[in-house]
C-alpha cells in the first residue's frame, strides 16, 4: 500500500502542521483491504484542526500518554498532534440494509463489530506500541482506551474525511457508502503511528496468515466482546 498523491496540504503536514479549518486531508485514498477473508475499505486522512479538537477531547487519557511518550520530539502536545495524528476509517460490506430495525439486522451489525475489533486488535499488534484507539460505534467512546465524557461524532468524522453523503436516521444520522449505500457498516480508527509505519502495519495486517489472526485475534465466544445496544452509524 501506498499513500495517495501529494498536494499543496500533504506537504505542509510534512513539516508538522495540519489543516487549519474543516478540512480533512487525504493520504491514502479509499483502498481495499482483506483480512481474515474479510472484505474491508479503508482511507488514511489527517484530521482538520477542529475535527483534531474533537478527537483529544474524545481520546485525551490516550493521547497524554501517546504524547509522554514522544518525549522532547515536540514542542507542544497541539504540535505533536498536529504532526502525527491519523483518522483511518474502516469500512465492511453489510447483507442487510443497516437503517432497517430488526433483529436480524441487529445480529449482523454485532459480527460487523466484532470482525473490526479483530481487525483493530491485529493492526495493533503489527504497530508494536504505537497508539491507536477507535470510536465505538454502540457509544461514540474510545473502543480500547480510557473513556471521557466526550462522545466522537462518527457522521461529522466521516463526512468531513470522505464527503460522502448521508441522511437523517434516528438520533443521528446515516453515511451512505459510494457503492455499499446503506449495506455499509463504519467504524474510525485514530492513530499516532508515522504513516509510513501505519501502511506497513496495515500492509502487514492483511498478509496475516488465518493461524496468525486465530492467535493475535480471536473470535470472541458468542459475541461476549461486542453484546450491546445498537447503534447509529
Amino acid at each position: 500500500m501506498a499513500p495517495g498523491g501529494s498536494t499543496s496540504e500533504d506537504a505542509a503536514h510534512a513539516e508538522g502542521t495540519q489543516p487549519t479549518g474543516a478540512r480533512c486531508a487525504t493520504v491514502v485514498p479509499a483502498r481495499p483491504i482483506v483480512f481474515a477473508g474479510l472484505e474491508f475499505e479503508l482511507s488514511v486522512h489527517r484530521p482538520s484542526g477542529l475535527l483534531l479538537r474533537d478527537i483529544e477531547l474524545v481520546f485525551r487519557p490516550g493521547l497524554d500518554a501517546a504524547c509522554a511518550a514522544a518525549g522532547a520530539d515536540y514542542a507542544s502536545k497541539d504540535a505533536f498532534l498536529r504532526a502525527r495524528l491519523l483518522v483511518v476509517p474502516l469500512w465492511q460490506p453489510a447483507q442487510q440494509n443497516l437503517s432497517v430495525v430488526r433483529a436480524s439486522v441487529s445480529v449482523e451489525r454485532r459480527q460487523l463489530c466484532a470482525n473490526f475489533a479483530r481487525f483493530a486488535a491485529a493492526l495493533g499488534a503489527q504497530l508494536g506500541g504505537e497508539w491507536l484507539d477507535a470510536s465505538d460505534p454502540r457509544s461514540g467512546q474510545a473502543m480500547f482506551g480510557a473513556a471521557t465524557t466526550a462522545t466522537y461524532n462518527e457522521l461529522d468524522g466521516l463526512t468531513q474525511c470522505l464527503k460522502y453523503s448521508f441522511e437523517p436516521f434516528g438520533c443521528c444520522g446515516i453515511v451512505l457508502h459510494p457503492r455499499w449505500g446503506y449495506n455499509a457498516y463504519p467504524v474510525s480508527m485514530f492513530t499516532t503511528a508515522p504513516l509510513d509505519a501505519l501502511v506497513a502495519a496495515l500492509d502487514a495486517t492483511a498478509a496475516l496468515s488465518e493461524d496468525e489472526v486465530a492467535r493475535i485475534a480471536p473470535v470472541p465466544a458468542d459475541g461476549a466482546a461486542i453484546a450491546g445496544d445498537d447503534e447509529c452509524a
